[in-house]
């Protein structure tokens, strides 16, 4: 039998039970690994029962429940994590990984450089080619400090660069959680941000940039993935949400705030013109409006 990795793997869910089994069947074929699974979860209403838990004994399974808060879970993930073990792998209970995902990043591990503290797996989507995505690339908003056509990056605006598609592999200045791994002795007492709100939003955003600090994180382009459930947050709540965690994470990596500002004015905009093709959205971006309006008033 293939000799497992030191790792640890944390899956916060809530009332997705059917994904998780999906995530776990796929977690049964691929145990050399990991040597544990650490589930939080916060349901109200659709939670795995102990009898579907039965079925990966393979796995060992810690299972604990939990308040609804993303960043409030994986902390609590970190805190059950086996203390020997070398690496821990934060991941989403709705992912699909291609042939050989983990085959190719445990391959990976064993050859990294010892600078390298976290690994990223690499997100294929649909890309989008609209008008507004090309001008958010261009070479004004670049030289704004608005925007970055290169991925993984933080500008000076505060605003992050997607990750995804990724051709070769690339140094970035932070990583997603919905599949990385990071070394634990590089972790230590680090912590997710809990005051972000309902949606955790931007919590991995602020934990990576910090690590990134600390040493070097690489998005693996040949470990891919793809979300089985994407999920379109356009409430008001979220709406407001957005710009206040943007504002947070601004002023934590002192980062420049009229370009912040300028930043949120494309960004309204941008969700303004989803409204009209989608008027779902506006609830969205009357959240985007109240929030930036209660920041410039402060």
């Amino acid at each position: 039998m293939e000799k497992k990795l030191p790792l640890s793997i944390i899956i916060p869910t809530k009332d997705r039970a059917v994904f998780l089994i999906k995530t776990l069947t796929y977690l049964k074929k691929n145990i050399f690994f990991f040597n544990e699974v650490i589930i939080i979860d916060s349901s109200e209403k659709n939670k795995i029962s102990q009898e579907k838990l039965n079925n990966f004994k393979k796995l060992n399974i810690k299972y604990y429940l939990s308040k609804p808060s993303t960043a409030f879970q994986r902390n609590l993930g970190l805190k059950y994590i086996n203390k020997k073990n070398k690496f821990i792998m934060f991941l989403d209970d709705d992912l699909k990984f291609y042939f050989n995902a983990l085959k190719i990043m445990k391959n990976y591990i064993k050859k990294m450089t010892p600078e390298i503290i976290g690994i990223g797996f690499n997100p294929i989507v649909k890309e989008s080619n609209n008008i507004l995505e090309k001008i958010k690339n261009s070479s004004i908003f670049y030289k704004l400090g608005i925007y970055d056509s290169r991925p993984g990056v933080i500008t000076p605006s505060g605003w992050h660069t997607k990750i995804q598609n990724i051709k070769k592999n690339i140094y970035v200045e932070w990583l997603p959680t919905k599949a990385c791994i990071y070394k634990i002795k590089k972790i230590k007492k680090l912590k997710f941000e809990i005051t972000l709100g309902k949606y955790s939003y931007l919590e991995d955003l602020i934990f990576s940039h910090y690590m990134s600090k600390k040493g070097k994180l690489i998005i693996n382009s040949n470990a891919k993935f793809k979300d089985l459930n994407f999920i379109k947050r356009n409430d008001f709540l979220f709406g407001m949400i957005e710009i206040k965690n943007r504002l947070i994470f601004v002023k934590k990596n002192n980062l420049k705030i009229k370009t912040f500002f300028l930043g949120c004015l494309f960004f309204l905009i941008n969700n303004l013109l989803s409204v009209i093709s989608d008027i779902k959205n506006f609830k969205r971006f009357f959240g985007n409006l109240i929030g930036l309006l209660y920041l410039l008033k402060k």
